[in-house]
């Protein structure tokens, strides 16, 4: 059995996932997503992730802990940009970090995980959900595509890694 904790990283509203794969067949164990309010600070919103973030792990770290945590790569054409989102990614570490934990590969861009996945680097958010469920046989309603896009992070990783086949 392996588990893939997986993040879709941004400031506004991150998805977490996890990802148990048995036997070549992957599942979805958990999903979970949060929203900040755009017109709140940075550092508070960075707090607010990081308190959802590990309030998640907490949760879900059991005994068996995670063989992989992954997180999607991520390049904005600026500042304004990327500020956000690294802070968003600073918070998740340091949710990880209250548990001896780190990312353990290198993330995986938006176009890799989609080409991995759907077979189309440009799919769109629909079309992610709908490869995560026939991939994950679920049946379940995403609450927010970046709950479906966490769960193609860490398919995309799986499958990167022979884990799995599509």
């Amino acid at each position: 059995m392996t588990r893939i904790l997986a993040f879709d990283t941004s400031m506004a509203r991150p998805g977490v996932a996890i990802v148990t794969i048995t036997r070549g067949k992957p599942t979805i164990t958990a999903l979970s997503h949060v929203v900040t309010d755009s017109k709140q600070p940075h550092g508070l919103r960075a707090e607010i992730v990081e308190s959802w973030a590990t309030l998640f792990i907490a949760d879900h770290i059991g005994k068996d802990g995670f063989d992989v945590v992954v997180r999607e790569d991520f390049n904005g054409r600026s500042s304004r940009q990327n500020h956000p989102v690294f802070s968003a990614w600073g918070a998740i570490d340091q949710a990880l970090n209250k548990f001896g934990l780190n990312f353990t590969t290198p993330a995986i861009s938006q176009s890799a995980v989609k080409k991995t996945v759907v077979g189309n680097g440009k799919a769109e958010k629909d079309e992610v959900a709908d490869a995560v469920r026939k991939l994950t046989g679920y049946k379940g309603e995403f609450a927010t595509d970046d709950e479906s896009d966490a769960v193609a992070i860490g398919l995309a990783y799986a499958i990167q890694k022979g884990l799995i086949t599509k």
